[in-house]
């Protein structure tokens, strides 16, 4: 048969999907079964993929729990699924089709994914008793602390040491870190002892519910209290702490700053700080305006040293040893080159870790670059969906905690989404590509490709990082897209190769010309951030999602992400039914934080804030974030036209409310059936006395915190922010009573 007969033949009936019928025969080409076998066919392989999810799932709700779990619980589930598993794995059958064999594996599945659930629990509590530390409770009274700086966590309102603590006064068994706000941090640099003297308490609890639970980072990073200095810390000549450890951290940090102060020495302004930043992951000298034009942009994260610059500092060293070991034939034809380039980009790597202060964001994303090119030394893909849900496993089992933090999620659910891009393309099939007419062409085509992919990646992460986002920030950054297109190549063509200039300049005195270079470079990523974040649309505020609309989302983008083929398309119902929750959800009628910094009222004609413009805007941005309301709104938000200094009292939807403010407003909140918020202690007969639908004053409110009132049709529900059932080690002391 000639070769033409040949091609024919193949193109009729050898490789396309139109498989040619048996005469005689009755069943149909493309039969439903045959597709539904197909489909899970192509799942075969990705259903380990979700122990990675269970294991996380473990992790989250023991740390969710409103008590601590039994101690057995966790390790019972994973040796009991373990057990199971092996057992219905290892079953002896004949016939691995029959209906009783599928049914055995996909038992075996779910008791693995128990498994998972049950390791993810253990190491949330194997975590948490390790890091297990004394509790400062809330106290009016000044104390006296000594210790060594470990680091200045300044932030917009000022110097904030850390403190490596060795006594506080009045405790037999002090924390292992306190951290002071303080005026000025003068010659205090990390490393050297202070003595403090200020007010301490236990870390801040949420606002309100649903807000960021300091107080649990707080226990995992073994930070006891915080509080404020009177006046300056003062210097002094303590010897070195008695750990070897302890001795070593402090050596490393008092290092991190002098090469921060040296970095900014070289290059004096804003892109030197940045650069500082990037480096030694020092962001005390980043100036407020530049954190907020960076943060809405959508480039806030390029501060925080994470998986983006472990990507382009671990790319950059990997691909500069393949390309100079590939042009020396005696090594390229008798080593294995890019093994080679694989150990040195991990090296340069741990080295970059160190550096940069081994912040858990810069430990995740270490890890994970150690699994892709761990992957290139055992000659196995380096971008693989097992690779990623392997790092996942190491990461959560280290640092369980981190789980429900936004950045951990923000991270591996924009990896998971490249990882399943790449998977698809490159199981797309591929036209044989012509020959380029020249290399004017060839350079045309190599940039628009690389063009479209940087958007296509870019919007793909910014895809899947939204919904985070708004859970978390309850806002999303209108030019996030445009503004990392831009400064992508930035980061990785002038950036990246500077900094590495720098270091391999620097034994030689010669590092302040790669230095600048970086710091130019990164004073014109500010500038885009400026002109994007600075916008008066840049931010769009949304109200934070209901918790089963998002944990829905996120199932919604792992079914499209670790399934293959059409079985992708699942996804798509899953997310509309959690935009239909987010968008059937309640809103409140009012929010208010624990110490009445802001109370947001929601009136017929929209939101009113009541709150004291001489006091801190924290609690008032934060909930009215969380409200989906923009900073510009906020700004125009006045009180109702019923407030006076003393109370204010409005209605919503034909519900009464008061807000009493001093003493003498209490006889005004005196309404049948109304909802009274107090700041002050009302008479503990005020609900009988006067029929009140709900009462809450200051004893409630210190121990209760924060609240969200809901009407819902003749019901209302009231949120606590520290509810009575919740009782962790991170969580408020348990209240002596209960006025709710």
């Amino acid at each position: 048969m000639g070769e033409g007969a040949k091609r024919v033949t193949t193109l009729i009936s050898g490789n396309t999907t139109f498989q040619k019928r048996a005469r005689g025969s009755t069943r149909p080409a493309l039969s439903p079964s045959r597709v539904l076998g197909e489909v899970v066919a192509l799942q075969r392989d990705r259903w380990i993929l979700w122990l990675a999810p269970a294991l996380i799932v473990g992790a989250a709700l023991w740390l969710t729990a409103p008590s601590d779990p039994a101690w057995w619980l966790g390790p019972t589930l994973f040796a009991l699924g373990v057990a199971a598993a092996f057992g219905l794995a290892a079953w002896p059958d004949h016939s691995p089709s029959t209906f009783a064999a599928r049914a055995r594996a996909a038992f075996a599945g779910v008791f693995a994914l128990v498994a998972a659930a049950g390791l993810g629990a253990t190491s949330a509590q194997t975590r948490a008793w390790s890091v297990a530390d004394p509790r400062l409770e809330t106290s009016e009274e000044p104390r006296a602390v000594e210790g060594w700086v470990v680091s200045n966590d300044a932030n917009d309102n000022g110097p904030r040491l850390r403190l490596l603590v060795r006594d506080v006064e009045g405790m037999d068994a002090p924390p292992r870190y306190v951290r002071f706000s303080i005026a000025e941090a003068g010659m205090l640099t990390p490393g050297r002892a202070a003595r403090c003297y200020g007010v301490l308490g236990p870390p801040a609890a949420p606002m309100v519910p649903g807000g960021y639970d300091f107080a649990r980072r707080a226990y995992f990073e073994r930070l006891g209290a915080t509080g404020f200095a009177y006046g300056r810390c003062r210097p002094l000549d303590l010897a070195p702490p008695p750990s070897w450890i302890d001795r070593q951290r402090l050596l490393l940090a008092a290092m991190r700053w002098d090469l921060s102060a040296t970095i900014q020495e070289a290059s004096p302004g804003r892109g030197g700080a940045i650069a500082a930043a990037l480096v030694t992951g020092d962001r005390s000298s980043v100036d407020e305006a530049t954190n907020a034009a960076l943060r809405d942009s959508g480039l806030g994260h390029l501060l925080s040293v994470s998986g983006i610059h472990m990507g382009v500092v671990g790319g950059l060293v990997f691909a500069i040893l393949l390309w100079t070991l590939s042009l020396i034939p005696p090594i390229a034809l008798r080593w294995p080159v890019k093994k080679i380039a694989a150990i040195g980009a991990l090296v340069v790597l741990a080295a970059y870790l160190v550096v940069s202060g081994s912040s858990v964001p810069a430990l995740r994303s270490f890890v994970m670059a150690c699994v892709a090119f761990g992957a290139i030394l055992l000659d196995r893909p380096a971008i693989s969906m097992r690779g990623l849900a392997l790092a996942v496993l190491i990461v959560t089992c280290l640092f369980p905690e981190s789980v429900l933090e936004p950045g951990y999620q923000m991270s591996f659910a924009a990896t998971l989404a490249l990882v399943a891009l790449f998977e698809m393309m490159k199981r797309a099939p591929h036209e044989q590509a012509l020959p380029t007419p020249g290399p004017m062409i060839g350079a045309l085509q190599s940039i628009s490709r690389g063009i479209g992919a940087t958007l296509l990646i870019s919007f793909v992460a910014g895809l899947a990082t939204d919904p985070f986002a708004i859970y978390h920030f309850q806002r999303f950054s209108i030019y996030a897209l445009p503004a990392n297109l831009i400064t992508a190549p930035i980061m990785s063509f002038l950036v990246a190769p500077a900094a590495a200039g720098a270091v391999l300049l620097a034994p030689f005195g010669l590092a302040d010309p790669a230095i600048e270079l970086m710091a130019s470079a990164l004073d014109m990523i500010a500038a885009v951030g400026a002109t994007f974040g600075e916008r008066p649309e840049a931010i769009r505020a949304l109200p934070r999602p209901p918790d089963i609309a998002f944990l829905v989302c996120v199932f919604a983008l792992l079914w499209a992400c670790l399934w293959r083929g059409a079985l992708r398309w699942g996804a798509l119902p899953i997310f509309i039914l959690s935009v239909g929750l987010y968008v059937a959800a309640p809103q409140p009628a009012l929010a208010f934080d624990d110490d009445m910094r802001a109370v947001y009222a929601r009136l017929d004609d929209g939101w009113r804030l009541i709150g004291d413009a001489r006091r801190s805007t924290y609690a008032r941005d934060r909930m009215g974030a969380m409200l989906g309301i923009s900073p510009p709104q906020i700004e125009r938000l006045a009180p109702p036209e019923t407030c006076s200094e003393a109370s204010c009292v409005w209605t919503t939807k034909g519900q009464e409310f008061a807000l009493v403010l001093r003493e003498e407003g209490g006889a005004r909140a005196c309404i049948a059936n109304a909802i009274v918020v107090a700041r002050v202690s009302m008479p503990a007969d005020s609900t009988q006395l006067c029929a009140l639908r709900a009462l809450i004053d200051e004893p409630n409110l210190r121990q209760r915190g924060g609240a969200l009132v809901y009407l819902e049709r003749d019901e209302v529900r009231v949120e606590r922010a520290w509810p009575a059932q919740v009782r962790r080690a991170w969580t408020p002391a348990a209240p002596s009573l209960d006025q709710e």
